[in-house]
C-alpha cells in the first residue's frame, strides 16, 4: 500500500497539514538574519505577525529610496516592539537609529547616515542618507597553494552569503563581513596544520563609478605540520598496545593542531574508561617548535587508577511507573566493570520508550571502588491520541484514529488501538508492547487485528495476530520470533479461471524467525550504511494450520554518501515452495511486484502474471533490484532519480519470472519522521495492454 502512513500518530496530531503547521521542528522558521535581506516589499511569515504588533509606533521614513517601508519596519522590529512597551525615549530613538544604520551596512550601504528626531506628538522620525549601494565583484588570492581559491572564496563570502538566498548569486559588499572571513580562512589554514599561517588584511578596490568592490587576499601559509611517533608511557596496562593505537589513527592521519592533540587525549581516557578505569588521566607532551621538517612528535602519559565496577542504583521522580522501575532497568550492570557504552546503550533504550521527557543519570566514585548511579526521572504523558488523513495512488484517500497508553498499570508496558479505513480498506487493531518480557533481555509483541480489504480481482476478510519475541544480540544485530495464525475468507472473486485462486478459505498458522543487520546511521533518514534482513516461516499441519509451505525472503540496502547527493542500492527476493504435494497456494498468499517501493514503472501488483481479465494473480517468487541517486535541491527539497528491476515468478519450478524494468526521477520533501516522495517511473518495454509508466505518491523511503 502507498500511503502517509501513521505520519502523524507520534504528535497526537491531526493529519499531515496539522503536522506542518504545529509540529516545532517544521513550524518555526530557522534563526538568521533574514531582516538584513533587501527588497521584500512584502514580508511574510514571522515578520508580518511581528509588523502586526507593532505599527502602533508611529514612524516617518525620509530620504529612503532602496527599501519599503514595511521591509525597514521588519528590521526594526525589536527596537519597535520595545518603544511600543517602554516609550519613545531619546535612547530608544537613538538605538533604532543606529539598527537601521546597521541594516543598511549589512545589505552593502557602507556610507549610509541615519538621523533622527522625536516630533512634535510623539512621532519617530528617521532620515537616511543611503549613499552608494556596493556589490561584492571578485576575490583574488595571492600565496594560496595548499587550499584551493574556491574554497577559500566560500570562506570570504560565507557571513554575507549566510544571510541571502542561496540562489541569489549577487550580494553585497559588507566590510565587516570581509573583515570576518579574513579571520576564518587564518582558522582553516591553522586546522590544516599550518600553525604559523599569517593573512594580511584584505585590500579593497573600487570599480564601476565606486559601485563594486573587488577584494584580494594575500596568505603566508608557511610550513604544514604533522604528527610523528606517538610515544604511550604510564599505565600501560594493555598489551599490545595496537588496539590503543588504532583509535588514534583517525587524528593521528590527520596534521598536526592543539585541537587534534586534545582530542586523542579524550579518546585515550575513554578507552581506559571502557574497560572499567574510571579514574583514568591522560597527560599529553608536544612541542612544534622542536618538530624536525614538521614532524612533531607527541606523548601521552597514562595514569590509569583502579579498576572500577558498576555498584548501586538509585532513583527519583518517578509517579507513575512502578517504584524501582529503573533500578529493574539498570539492575543487568550491578557487579560488572564500569562501561560508559552500556549504561548509554540502556539509557538510549529507555528514552525511545517515550516513558520519560527527561532522565538524568550521574556517576558517582566510591571508596569501595564502585560507580554508584542518581538517576532522575521525568516522566512523559503517558496517553496519547492521534489521527491520519492522507491520500495513497493504490488505497484512494485514508482517514484513522489510534489511541495509546505507554505505561500500563505503572510498569512501562504499551497499548494501543487504531482504526483505519480507506477506500479499499477497513481495519482495526490492538498492540501490546513488553520491550522488558518477563524482565529478561527479549521484547514481546502481541498484536490483534481484524480487517477487510478490496483487491483487484477479488476481496478478503481476515483475522488473527501476530506474536513476536524479539532481542537485540548486539548493537546492531537482532533476532525475533513469531507466531502468525489468521482465518482468511476470500470473497466477490473475478479471477479467471478459478484455479488461478486457490483455496477460498482457510485457516493458517506459521512459525517464523526474522534476522536483521542493521549499520545505517540512521532508521528514519539513512545517509550512510546498510542493512541486512531476512526472514523465513512454516507453516503446516502440526501448528493446526489448512496449508503447508515454507517461505523465505531477503533484503539488503545500501547508502553510499557522495558530497551531498546519496547513492542508494537495494535488492530483495522471496521464494514460497508448497509442502506434501499442496496443489496450490492461496492467492492472498502469493507474492506480488510493481508499486512505489518495488519496480515503479507499473502500479501496484501490476507486475507479474496475470488472469485472462488483466488482474493480478502473484506468483512463488519475486525479485526486485533497485538504484537511487538523491540529491538536494532547495532546503528540505530533494531530487531523486532511479533505475529498478524486478520480477515474480507463476511457480518454484519456473524460476523467477522475466525481468521487468523501470527508469525514472522524483523529487522528495524530508520530514523528521521521513521523507514525502512523488516518483514517476517509465516503462522501457512496455507490453500490450501496459502503460507507459506510473506515478507514485508515498510516504518513507522505497527501500
Amino acid at each position: 500500500m502507498t500511503h502517509c502512513g501513521w505520519i502523524v500518530r507520534k504528535f497526537g496530531l491531526f493529519g499531515l497539514s496539522a503536522l506542518v503547521a504545529f509540529h516545532p521542528l517544521l513550524a518555526q522558521p530557522k534563526k538568521s538574519n533574514d531582516a538584513v535581506a533587501p527588497f521584500r516589499p512584502n514580508p511574510t511569515g514571522a515578520f508580518a505577525a511581528r509588523n502586526a504588533k507593532t505599527t502602533g509606533v508611529e514612524i516617518n521614513f525620509s530620504g529612503v529610496k532602496s527599501f519599503s517601508e514595511n521591509v525597514l519596519r521588519a528590521a526594526l522590529a525589536d527596537q519597535i516592539e520595545e518603544i511600543t512597551q517602554s516609550g519613545l525615549t531619546p535612547a530608544a530613538a537613538d538605538d533604532t537609529a543606529f539598527f537601521l544604520g546597521i541594516f543598511y551596512r549589512k545589505n552593502g550601504f557602507p556610507d549610509v547616515e541615519v538621523k533622527w528626531n522625536i516630533a512634535a506628538g510623539g512621532k519617530l522620525a528617521l532620515t537616511v542618507t543611503e549613499g552608494p549601494q556596493i556589490w561584492l565583484g571578485s576575490i583574488n588570492f595571492a600565496g594560496d597553494k595548499a587550499i584551493t581559491a574556491k574554497v577559500l572564496k566560500d570562506y570570504v563570502a560565507g557571513t554575507t552569503r549566510e544571510r541571502f538566498p542561496r540562489l541569489r548569486q549577487k550580494l553585497p559588499f559588507v566590510e565587516s563581513d570581509i573583515e570576518t572571513g579574513v579571520g576564518r580562512i587564518r582558522s582553516l589554514y591553522e586546522s590544516q596544520g599550518f600553525l604559523n599561517v599569517s593573512v594580511d588584511p584584505a585590500k579593497v578596490s573600487f570599480a564601476a563609478g565606486k559601485t563594486v568592490a573587488d577584494i584580494s587576499v594575500t596568505i603566508h601559509e608557511g610550513l604544514q605540520y604533522h604528527f610523528g611517533k606517538l610515544n604511550l608511557t604510564g599505565d600501560l596496562v594493555f598489551y599490545p598496545q595496537t588496539e590503543l593505537l588504532k583509535t588514534l589513527e583517525p587524528f593521528s592521519k590527520k596534521p598536526y593542531t592543539p585541537d587534534a592533540v586534545s582530542n586523542m587525549q579524550r579518546e585515550i581516557v575513554y578507552f581506559y574508561r571502557l574497560r572499567g578505569y574510571y579514574e583514568a588521566q591522560v597527560e599529553a607532551s608536544s612541542d612544534p617548535a622542536t618538530a624536525k621538517d614538521g614532524v612533531v612528535p607527541v606523548t601521552f602519559n597514562i595514569t590509569t587508577g583502579n579498576v572500577y565496577r558498576f555498584g548501586g542504583i538509585n532513583e527519583s521522580g518517578l509517579d507513575r511507573l512502578h517504584p524501582g522501575f529503573l533500578q529493574k532497568r539498570f539492575s543487568k550492570l550491578r557487579g560488572k566493570f564500569y562501561n560508559p557504552e552500556k549504561l548509554d546503550d540502556i539509557y538510549r533504550s529507555l528514552m525511545r520508550t517515550g516513558l520519560f521527557k527527561s532522565l538524568r543519570i550521574t556517576s558517582k566514585p566510591l571508596p569501595s571502588h564502585e560507580v554508584e548511579l542518581d538517576m532522575q526521572a521525568g516522566e512523559a504523558k503517558s496517553k496519547e491520541l492521534g489521527f491520519l488523513i492522507g491520500y495513497g495512488n493504490y488505497d484512494g484517500f485514508l482517514a484513522g484514529i489510534q489511541a495509546a497508553e505507554r505505561d500500563l498499570f505503572g510498569t512501562g508496558r504499551s497499548i494501543s488501538g487504531s482504526a483505519e479505513f480507506s477506500q479499499r480498506l477497513l481495519k482495526g487493531e490492538v498492540l501490546y508492547l513488553d520491550p522488558w518480557f518477563l524482565e529478561s533481555d527479549y521484547s514481546l509483541r502481541l498484536k490483534l487485528d481484524a480487517l477487510t480489504q478490496n483487491f483487484d480481482g477479488y476481496s478478503k476478510v481476515e483475522t488473527g495476530g501476530r506474536l513476536e519475541l524479539a532481542r537485540a544480540l548486539s548493537k546492531y544485530l537482532n533476532v525475533s520470533f513469531f507466531l502468525l495464525p489468521r482465518e482468511v475468507q476470500l470473497n466477490n472473486i473475478n479471477i479467471n479461471p478459478a484455479s488461478d485462486v486457490g483455496p477460498t478459505r482457510y485457516f493458517v498458522n506459521s512459525l517464523g524467525t526474522t534476522l536483521t543487520l542493521d549499520l545505517r546511521d540512521n532508521a528514519i533518514n539513512p545517509g550512510k550504511g546498510f542493512i541486512f534482513t531476512t526472514t523465513s516461516d512454516y507453516s503446516g499441519n502440526p501448528l493446526g494450520s489448512d496449508l503447508d509451505f515454507v517461505r523465505g525472503t531477503g533484503r539488503i540496502s545500501y547508502y553510499l554518501p557522495i558530497k551531498r547527493a546519496i547513492l542508494a542500492f537495494g535488492a530483495r527476493g522471496g521464494v514460497l515452495c508448497p509442502l506434501h504435494g499442496a496443489a496450490s497456494i492461496p492467492i492472498d498468499e502469493r507474492f506480488f511486484n510493481g508499486g512505489n517501493r518495488t519496480v515503479r514503472s507499473f502500479a501496484e501488483f501490476e507486475l507479474g502474471p496475470k488472469d485472462s481479465s488483466n488482474n493480478p494473480i502473484g506468483g512463488d517468487t519475486f525479485t526486485i533490484f533497485n538504484v537511487e541517486l538523491d540529491f538536494p535541491l532547495i532546503g528540505n527539497l530533494v531530487g531523486a532519480t532511479f533505475v529498478d528491476a524486478g520480477s515474480v515468478g507463476h511457480s518454484v519450478s519456473e524460476g523467477v519470472g522475466t525481468m521487468r524494468y523501470g527508469i525514472g526521477g522524483g523529487l522528495r520533501y524530508n520530514l523528521p519522521v521521513g521523507p514525502i516522495r512523488f516518483d514517476y517511473g517509465l516503462n522501457p518495454d512496455p507490453r500490450s495492454g501496459e502503460k507507459q509508466g506510473a506515478f507514485h505518491f508515498s510516504f518513507g523511503f522505497a527501500f
